[in-house]
């Protein structure tokens, strides 16, 4: 295999392949050193949605779009006489795929979103403590164990054949390079990893029925994991022995591209959910169960992560019902004729129910104080207000853990900048927004730039970067973030109110 040629703290010239693997579609993104792009392809695919919240699809998928990719760039850069000197790769991470001894699929990924596991998970609540204490996340139908525990009981001839479980990742650098591995950032995702030994944990294969054989080698992210082999070479035109690199989760990533690179950094994603990653030195001793705990991409770190399940969605749908086709400028200068408190309207924006701090499924979205007053611009900025009062009780969850010197945003709707001010206010810091809408990928290029030696760290890496992106502060009124935290407590109280167990 072809080694890399550049070493720690050199500055040799070289370009990076970022694949970056979505839900609805896989992008591959051709890096100079310099962050700049020069050039990159999409290809689109979409899931399967069953009955009783299943949620599959074939691997093959996966598998197609990468190699349609990889065919396509390889073949413009031989046109224009470009490298790819490294490949990168980073994805969702908690779709499950059982393999066979050939490493052929046994049958269609369950996906991350899948809730077929329900009744596994629900089974499990009373080891919540546990589980907790040794992963650092409740269980959960997200994570890939419940899975696991589901192809076991309802398909045990597909276990029984099951070589290794493979999430996407996995499965891709194998189609790869021909290795077997994970890291720790898919690990950490999975209820199956020690998260401070990390290690498959004993206590947790036992729980959840899965044998330990049956899973992936555990690496460091931001780890050479493989060289491109023949058998790739051959299907894509992608010479063999190029370095491929796992760069880790797509929310470590995508934090990483905003800027978390170090202790007190977090960031706010606000797409179809919303998503908060902080980034922390070692995991807390006073760890509580209103956060999850996982492994970042940067090498020794770790992050809290906390979620609002809709913000996008929310917002879509409330467009869709109320504003019909209206243009997004109109909706905006609805939200800010509109002062904060929304004339006292009130939303709790549990539409597809809770997730952190109590992982609540059966929350579901109010509006209150309603009168015949209430206007829909009312409604439509008390609904992104109550958005911002759910991802500000993340923010304070993860005050106890780390001190927060900074608040970086990006995702969809901090495309609004009434949203924005709104996010300040309620937060009662300033945010920063910075330009590139492609935080996921630039992350996972900035770890591969550590990794391959174009710069000493993912810190220093980011610090280059940031030269070139625009950025946008937005500093808070005092007055407003009072008002905002009196409603934020309104909001809280009746949630307890109605869902007090």
């Amino acid at each position: 295999h072809r080694k890399p040629s550049s070493k720690k703290g050199s500055r040799n010239r070289m370009n990076i392949l970022v694949i970056d693997v979505g839900t609805s579609s896989m992008r591959g993104i051709l890096f100079t050193q310099d962050g700049e792009t020069l050039t990159q392809r999409q290809q689109l695919y979409q899931v399967t949605y069953g009955e009783k919240g299943w949620v599959w699809q074939d691997a093959s998928d996966w598998e197609n779009a990468l190699y349609g990719i990889i065919r396509e760039i390889t073949a413009e850069t031989e046109e224009k006489g470009w490298r790819v000197d490294a490949i990168a790769i980073t994805s969702q991470r908690s779709s499950v795929i059982p393999v066979d001894r050939e490493f052929k699929p046994l049958c269609p990924a369950i996906m991350w979103q899948d809730k077929r596991t329900g009744d596994i998970c629900d089974s499990l609540r009373d080891k919540n403590d546990k589980v907790f204490s040794l992963c650092g996340s409740r269980v959960n139908p997200v994570f890939s164990a419940s899975k696991m525990t589901w192809i076991r009981r309802e398909l045990p001839e597909v276990y029984s054949k099951t070589r290794t479980f493979m999430v996407i990742p996995d499965y891709l650098i194998f189609c790869m390079t021909g290795e077997v591995c994970t890291d720790y950032t898919y690990g950490s995702r999975s209820l199956l990893m020690n998260i401070r030994k990390r290690q498959w944990d004993p206590e947790l294969l036992e729980l959840f029925e899965v044998d330990e054989e049956k899973l992936c080698r555990l690496i460091e992210p931001g780890s050479i994991c493989g060289y491109t082999s023949g058998t790739f070479r051959e299907r894509t035109g992608c010479p063999e022995g190029v370095p491929v690199i796992t760069a880790g989760g797509d929310q470590q990533c995508g934090a990483i591209g905003q800027g978390v690179v170090k202790e007190g950094i977090l960031s706010v994603t606000a797409g179809t959910g919303g998503f908060l990653v902080a980034a922390l030195n070692e995991v807390p001793s006073n760890l509580e169960q209103d956060v999850i705990c996982n492994v970042s991409s940067v090498k020794g770190q770790y992050i809290l992560e906390s979620s609002v399940l809709t913000c996008c969605s929310a917002f879509d749908w409330f467009k869709r019902e109320f504003y019909g086709n209206c243009s997004y400028d109109e909706l905006n200068r609805d939200i800010a004729s509109v002062p904060p408190g929304s004339h006292g309207c009130l939303c709790l924006p549990y539409f597809q129910g809770r997730s952190t701090p109590d992982w609540n499924s059966q929350a579901r979205g109010v509006f209150s104080n309603i009168t015949l007053g209430t206007t829909r611009a009312d409604m439509l900025r008390g609904l992104l207000e109550g958005i911002c009062y759910e991802i500000g009780n993340g923010i304070e969850a993860m005050k106890k853990y780390v001190e927060l010197s900074e608040i970086c945003v990006n995702g969809g709707l901090t495309n609004s900048e009434p949203f924005n001010q709104i996010q300040s206010d309620v937060y009662g810091t300033p945010i920063v927004r910075r330009g590139k809408s492609d935080a996921t990928a630039r992350g996972a290029f900035m770890v591969a730039a550590a990794e391959m030696g174009v710069y000493r760290s993912v810190e220093e890496a980011f610090r280059m970067l940031k030269k070139n992106s625009e950025e946008r502060i937005y500093v808070p009124s005092e007055a407003y973030t009072g008002l905002y935290r009196e409603a934020r407590e309104q909001m809280n109280q009746m949630y307890r109110q109605i869902y007090s167990r």
